[in-house]
């Protein structure tokens, strides 16, 4: 009986430290996840020429714990138009975001808002316009090298609106600004940002979905440690390639 009774605590000992083992792995992985360093693919052209489909990244997490995003800086984001949690929204149980229960598939699973990549462009306090495609900040034209148009039309005001999505702050709710290609002027708030991506005419950013929070600001891209093209080609020349 004795022997019985140590073969099931060595059981239970054992399970327990499995247990232990794997909650331990979690949260470490959330740790590294949340506050490090994170992987992710480029899935849109939004970004180009800086940044192509099929680039995969390693974002810096931590950079901006310690200081604020400047302007032309490349930043990472929760994307602020996704919802924030999982839908359809009866379908998961929420136990500690990001990590659901799946009451269909019967198994946990991570949502949170997908990363996304764009340029700072404009500061708390700064005014933006666009004019005829040009950027102006402050009243002064603001042109790089990075940027880049792939469409020889230009909109003008007045021909396609754009309404900022009621899902953003009150400071942004129904404000009609104006085109792609013609739009503000208008005021960054403090505590927010008003992002672009390089590739203006191909890029849903601040001029459709509003000032970017600093809060919602998770880090930076660090280099390029691979990519491959849309039809399945490796491009060396791009692999541990540092951006700016």
């Amino acid at each position: 009986m004795k022997n019985e009774n140590k073969i099931v605590k060595i059981r239970k000992n054992s399970i327990q430290d499995w247990v232990e083992a794997i909650l331990w792995a979690f949260v470490v992985a959330m740790i590294i996840r949340n506050y490090t360093f994170q992987n992710f693919k480029i899935p849109s052209s939004s970004m180009e020429s800086t940044l192509l489909i099929g680039d995969y990244l390693v974002a810096n997490k931590m950079k901006y714990f310690f200081t604020d995003p400047k302007r032309e800086d490349i930043v990472t984001f929760r994307y602020p138009a996704d919802p924030l949690e999982p839908e359809p929204r009866e379908q998961f149980v929420k136990i500690l975001p990001p990590v659901y229960w799946d009451k269909e598939k019967h198994f946990l699973t991570w949502y949170e808002k997908k990363n996304v990549v764009k340029r700072v462009i404009g500061m708390p306090g700064d005014t933006v316009e666009v004019r005829d495609k040009d950027i102006y900040i402050n009243g002064e034209l603001f042109k790089k090298n990075y940027e880049q148009y792939m469409d020889y039309r230009v909109i003008p005001r007045d021909y396609a609106h754009i309404q900022w999505d009621p899902i953003m702050s009150k400071d942004q709710k129904g404000i009609v600004m104006g085109s792609r290609d013609n739009f503000g002027p208008i005021v960054v708030p403090q505590g927010k940002y008003f992002v672009l991506g390089d590739n203006r005419d191909l890029s849903a950013d601040s001029r459709y979905w509003g000032f970017l929070d600093r809060k919602d600001i998770t880090g930076t891209p660090l280099l390029i440690f691979f990519s491959r093209s849309e039809d399945g080609e490796t491009r060396w020349n791009r692999s541990f390639k540092l951006i700016k």
